[in-house]
């Protein structure tokens, strides 16, 4: 489970959010929402350290984030931004780097996975003898997708993940979410997008910020 306690973070004194506290269980499809300006990318990159907290605590599988190896932790709760950075060389490179990397040196790359993974976003198999410079944005944000799925998370962070893509491409993303999603039920998401209609499609239950409240927090189901 990823557990939230009392969250708060502060920019020039002023809370953007504060004491949030949910929990994300497994098999959770979780929709992030709230007005621009209410923190939503703040918290999705605190809950994977990568912005400071000013209050509260991150808890995965009962452990705090302090008391994890962080980058077996990012590995687990993978956290996927608007514009991932794509490594140098060819598509196949930039996903067989993220191999060589110390928390993921136990792991082999699933070219089988791979494969299929290409299969859902109708991708052809020269698609991973591109190079960055042949690749739109939304190309490079669907092999951001893939490699870190390929890692074998347990949670993904979404933030606006296809915001870059075509309508065709979406759907071939959201496809591919599904399939990993049904894959093990103890695997969970959460999703923040602009697009309303996204959310409704992909999640199943709501937290809303919302910095006109005095608790700065709303569940829905």
């Amino acid at each position: 489970m990823l557990t939230a306690r009392n969250l708060a973070r502060y920019i020039d004194g002023r809370p953007i959010w504060s004491g949030l506290s949910f929990s994300i269980s497994n098999g959770e499809r979780v929709a992030l929402r709230g007005p621009s300006g209410s923190g939503k990318t703040l918290l999705m990159r605190a809950l994977v350290g990568l912005d400071a907290l000013d209050e509260g605590d991150v808890l995965y599988r009962d452990q705090h984030l302090d008391e994890w190896d962080i980058p077996e932790y990012r590995r687990l709760v993978r956290y996927i931004p608007q514009d991932a950075a794509f490594l140098s060389g060819t598509v196949q490179q930039s996903i067989e780097q993220f191999f060589t990397f110390r928390a993921n040196r136990d792991l082999e790359l699933d070219t089988a996975g791979l494969e299929r993974f290409l299969g859902i976003l109708n991708l052809p198999e020269s698609f991973l003898g591109k190079t960055a410079d042949h690749l739109s944005g939304g190309e490079k944000q669907m092999v951001a997708i893939m490699r870190s799925l390929l890692l074998g998370p347990e949670v993904l962070l979404l933030d606006e993940p296809t915001s870059n893509l075509d309508e065709a491409m979406v759907t071939r993303v959201e496809a591919l979410v599904d399939v990993w999603m049904d894959g093990d039920p103890e695997r969970r998401l959460v999703w923040t997008s602009h697009d309303t209609r996204q959310l409704d499609r992909m999640t199943t239950r709501t937290i809303r910020l919302d910095p006109s409240s005095k608790k700065q927090l709303v569940e829905s189901s």
